[in-house]
């Protein structure tokens, strides 16, 4: 099968590396800002009235140009396979919709995990037995930076600076450390595994900005770890979904995971809880799954999303117990939900009862920095 690959970026080139060795594929093209490749082009045009090219491969990022030229492509009977998350998380409907009306595949199994198969594996489960759980550690940024900032006492800005030295955070990190990459990445589980479209507004969603060298004493001193967790739950007709950081005891398999290693699962009905962890992001793991997409769109794979995908804006908010930092001018504001509360360096710190987490949220969202984390039994 000839294809062409839009971005010739890290994950671009990993792909046309593993497509080189494989005898089942070969690039006709490749598409770039500038021309540096006899194959190259900078205008999408070229591939889209190429009937030689079969499918097509987009590892550009962002939101523009990538869904004018999916929707091109796709129009133009081409399959596309891509691993840009917020294209999918934003526009899977009308993405989807061009798919089936073209009869060409859409599969994006590359934009989640990296190169961990576990929307694949979502799929497939979701084909036999009803999914009612989906999440994890979707983001190795941020993981990275939590396990530097616990192990070795750094602080945020240390640990960031690192991870953007290593090249795990953009420089601007805004979408991992304020856990909208992992939103997104849950707004693709939600569609895959339950069949529900969610926009991002209507996710709950708080990162590590705030973290502070005082949060990690306190969890050191309690014997618990933080991760930075997105989830989704489906009980009957309601879904509940958020990401926020998570407090792990030590035989937590989630304290285990270290470094920019993602952990992602799901829970079926009937089949019980699986897991997967492994490199999320990434040249080669994510190029890898490019490339198993490909190999099941020649197996006659098509689709990811399920027929009749649900616009879903209610989102449920469970209650459960948080630890909480706030200033202690603005602790009043929650101290009507406080189980214990102790008082150090200007701060309040607070174990509280069951709360909503939205109520939650929408209370410390008024209160300037703050901290929170679920904590677990």
């Amino acid at each position: 099968m000839k294809i062409a690959i839009l971005g010739m970026g890290k994950i671009g080139s990993g792909v046309y590396e593993f497509v080189s060795n494989n005898p089942n594929l070969e690039v006709k093209r490749t598409l770039d800002l500038k021309v540096w490749m006899d194959n190259m082009t900078t205008d999408i045009d070229d591939i889209v009235n190429d009937p030689e090219i079969e499918a097509v491969v987009e590892t550009m990022g962002g939101l523009e140009p990538a869904r004018t030229y999916a929707l091109k492509c796709l129009n133009a009977k081409k399959h596309y396979i891509t691993a840009n998350k917020l294209l999918v998380s934003e526009a899977m409907k009308e993405l989807k919709d061009a798919a089936d009306k073209s009869g060409a595949a859409f599969l994006f199994s590359a934009s989640c995990g990296g190169g961990i198969p576990v929307l694949k594996c979502l799929h497939d489960q979701a084909l036999s037995d009803d999914i009612v759980e989906f999440g994890g550690i979707l983001n190795g940024t941020t993981n990275y930076m939590l396990d530097r900032i616990e192990t070795d006492s750094m602080t945020y800005e240390d640990a960031l600076k690192e991870a953007q030295s290593l090249g795990y955070a953009e420089a601007d990190p805004t979408s991992d450390v304020d856990g909208l990459d992992a939103q997104r990445k849950l707004i693709l589980g939600l569609a895959v595994g339950f069949g529900a479209y969610v926009k991002g507004e209507d996710i709950p969603v708080n990162g590590i900005r705030n973290i502070r060298p005082i949060d990690i004493a306190y969890f050191k001193e309690k014997g618990v770890s933080p991760r930075l967790i997105a989830s989704c739950k489906k009980d009957g007709e309601a879904i509940s979904a958020d990401v926020c950081v998570h407090l792990f005891k030590s035989n937590a398999s989630e304290s285990a995971i270290k470094k920019n290693v993602n952990y992602a699962y799901y829970v079926g009905k009937q089949s019980g809880h699986f897991s997967f962890s492994g490199q999320g992001a990434g040249k080669y793991p994510t190029a890898a799954n490019v490339i198993s997409d490909l190999m099941r769109i020649i197996s006659g794979a098509k689709h990811m999303l399920p027929n009749g995908l649900k616009d879903v804006s209610e989102i449920a908010s469970g209650e459960y117990r948080y630890y909480v930092r706030i200033s202690e001018e603005k602790a009043f504001l929650i101290e009507s939900f406080a189980e214990t509360a102790l008082h150090k360096d200007d701060w309040a710190i607070i174990e509280t009862k069951p709360i909503n987490h939205k109520t939650l949220l929408n209370t410390l969202n008024a209160t300037g920095e703050s901290f929170f984390a679920r904590m677990h039994k």
